[in-house]
């Protein structure tokens, strides 16, 4: 039971965020699980023309990308 009502309030997503701490970046994405390609190029092409380093697809999935809840209230509907 308690699993069907946070999956009625929340579901999964990915998400990719820049250090801001270090690089000063406000680069944030989140997407949902199915669209994992679309997020990987996006990334990578912020990496490329906003920081000037070419990374590969395998870099970003193994170091930044994360699995997060999305709460219902922040989906863009």
């Amino acid at each position: 039971m308690t699993d069907d009502m946070q999956s009625q309030d929340s579901t999964m997503g990915l998400q990719v965020a820049c250090d801001t701490a270090v690089s000063g970046c406000v680069f944030r994405m989140r997407t949902e699980e199915d669209d994992r390609e679309r997020l990987l190029e996006v990334t990578r092409e912020h990496v490329r023309e906003r920081h000037g380093r070419d990374v590969t697809i395998e870099e970003i999935e193994d170091q930044h990308v994360e699995t997060v809840e999305v709460p219902l209230e922040e989906q863009v509907r």
